[in-house]
């Protein structure tokens, strides 16, 4: 059936139609009229149709109060079949205010009718002088900066990104496989201005907003749109550590890598469980008070110097830190205690059963703990493998990679950044990615990645990159690293205890904590030590025990001299 009534949108409603307009009370009296709601919904334009809820539709009831709210919001205009035979009045158009204010807007701008004579209208129809307005038109940025990347590979988390100046915002890019050299892939940020910029890898991080950057370089300068290279001035490699197994290269599974540049660790990247790479946001705990936040510390407790009066081995005594008890237990026999766990640098030590006040002492730093308690934590989305720059502004780095199962104390950080050519591998080897656009023999370090047929940690990491031409490096088998195995005493060892191998020679050691090392089933701790500078053929092994207790003082111990390093190794 067809409605007796129509709707038009209110925009599209002319001084001719005003006296066929109904009210919306109106039209939803003529409307239930009708007993299916189907046939009024048929009947609805479209667009209408599509402002009613799905739940209104269900029900006559609830249909006509969603089509009398929309005539209501005046969108839509409700037209009788047949014209009107009064006016509408204010008073029925009380409720309607919109409604109102449409039919008023309409007809005060109604045109009159016009009645032609027997002549054609005159028209003005001399050509007048166009206007033109003259608006200042600004060029738009015409340079750009190229980065490229050796090899081609499945997209990933990382990306690049240029930091923001006076004239432009912040951009982010990222590699796109280049089609006409199937060497590389090229990240472009296009529409630069002709100014300094500075370089990031962004990454960013599984549990806060704030990503990790990294800084390539500053005051970098764009080139015109126009030109082409066939290698560009700044190159980063993607990098894929490998272990060489017995069936093929196996990836690592734990532990972590350090990328050196510039005699700076510039990145810290943590080996994950499904062997892909978590970087640490080095930075941030450099510059927010690494002492406090990465470290914990301990007190000796030397009884006889605090109460010289009397003997008081065996005695109760607690640990309060910020006024607050964290510790309590008893004295040896010699009058010494010592505390871990710490973070003060003062604690005061109480002896309740004692008439003496309490007595402030001094904390020290701890060696780190072996695990994740007190470590700087990986934070960045995991990645398949580590970029390293091989050219910056046209010029080739110096970047060298060092792995350790364990992460590296802010010593070992400071020792690896004092002299990396030491402990590290070089990756000098890069270069030949200049000469023929792969890494085909490179040399003793990098390797090209030709896939495996083992089925050890992270074969299929490993497949997946074999087309790709980005580089491989070469790690030492696990068992290839200097170490000590050791059955740990918990009744005489100390957490500040270590072994070390010295070469007096050549002015070299290199110490392995207690507790830096975990203890296996049996408690036996494995040591790990740094390959020593290649001058360097045998070692001393020496021993960092504990004279006192209850001072903290240290002797080295002698335990073997002149013990070749290969005997360590394995």
């Amino acid at each position: 059936m067809h409605l007796v009534c129509k709707f038009i949108p209110s925009s599209k409603l002319s001084s001719n139609e005003l006296s066929y307009v109904l009210t919306p009370d109106e039209c939803i009296g003529q409307l239930s009229r009708v007993r299916n709601s189907e046939d009024i919904l048929r009947n609805l334009p479209k667009e209408l149709a599509q402002k009613v809820s799905i739940s209104a539709k269900k029900s006559s009831a609830g249909l006509l109060t969603a089509i009398r709210n929309e005539l209501g919001r005046g969108n839509w205009v409700a037209l009788s079949s047949f014209s009107r035979r009064t006016p509408l009045t204010d008073t029925q158009l009380q409720s309607f205010p919109r409604l109102k204010a449409q039919l008023e807007s309409v007809s005060s701008t109604g045109e009159s009718k016009v009645y032609k004579a027997g002549y054609k209208q005159v028209t003005d129809d001399v050509t007048l002088v166009r206007s033109y307005a003259h608006v200042p038109y600004e060029p738009s940025p015409e340079h750009k900066i190229v980065v490229e990347f050796a090899g081609q590979w499945s997209s990933n988390a990382a990306c690049l990104m240029l930091g923001k100046t006076d004239a432009q915002k912040e951009k982010v890019t990222v590699g796109k496989a280049d089609t006409e050299n199937k060497h590389r892939s090229l990240a472009t940020f296009k529409d630069l201005d002709a100014e300094g910029k500075t370089l990031y890898i962004k990454i960013p991080c599984s549990d806060q907003p704030q990503p990790i950057l990294l800084k390539l370089a500053e005051d970098l300068q764009p080139v015109v749109k126009e030109t082409q290279m066939d290698e560009w001035d700044n190159v980063l490699v993607p990098v894929l550590p490998m272990l060489e197994g017995t069936n093929g290269h196996e990836l690592v599974a734990v532990g972590y890598f350090y990328v050196i540049w510039n005699n700076k660790v510039w990145r810290e990247v943590e080996v994950t469980s499904k062997r892909y790479f978590a970087d640490v946001d080095l930075e941030y705990y450099r510059n927010n008070d690494p002492e406090s936040s990465m470290k914990t510390r301990h007190v000796n407790i030397d009884g006889a110097n605090l109460v010289p009066d009397y003997y008081i081995g065996e005695e109760a005594f607690e640990i309060y830190q910020s006024g607050q008890k964290v510790y309590s237990g008893h004295l040896s026999l010699d009058q010494g205690a010592r505390v871990f766990r710490l973070v003060d640098e003062e604690v005061d030590v109480v002896f309740p059963e004692l008439d003496i006040d309490p007595i402030t002492v001094k904390t020290v730093l701890s060696p780190y703990k072996a695990g994740k308690d007190g470590l700087r934590i990986a934070q960045g989305v995991p990645l398949p493998h580590i970029w390293v720059p091989y050219k910056i502004a046209g010029e080739a780095q110096e970047c060298y990679i060092h792995y350790s199962e364990l992460a590296l104390t802010n010593t070992e950080l400071s020792e690896l950044e004092s002299d990396p050519a030491s402990i590290a591998k070089p990756l000098s080897e890069l270069q030949i990615y200049s000469s023929s656009q792969s890494f085909d023999n490179a040399g003793e370090n990098i390797i090209p990645i030709v896939g495996t047929v083992s089925t050890g940690t992270g074969s299929g990491i490993i497949n997946e990159h074999k087309e790709s031409n980005i580089a491989g490096l070469k790690l030492a088998p696990r068992g290839a690293l200097p170490s000590i195995r050791y059955l740990h005493e918990p009744l005489t060892d100390q957490p500040d205890d270590f072994f070390g191998l010295r070469n007096i020679e050549h002015d070299w050691i290199h110490k392995s904590y207690f507790r830096s090392a975990m203890k296996d089933d049996d408690g036996y701790m494995t040591l790990r030590f740094a390959f020593p500078p290649e001058e360097v053929k045998n070692v001393d092994i020496v021993r960092g025990v504990h004279s006192s207790l209850s001072t903290g003082s240290q002797r080295l111990v002698v335990v073997e001299e002149n013990v070749p390093i290969s005997e360590l190794l394995g």
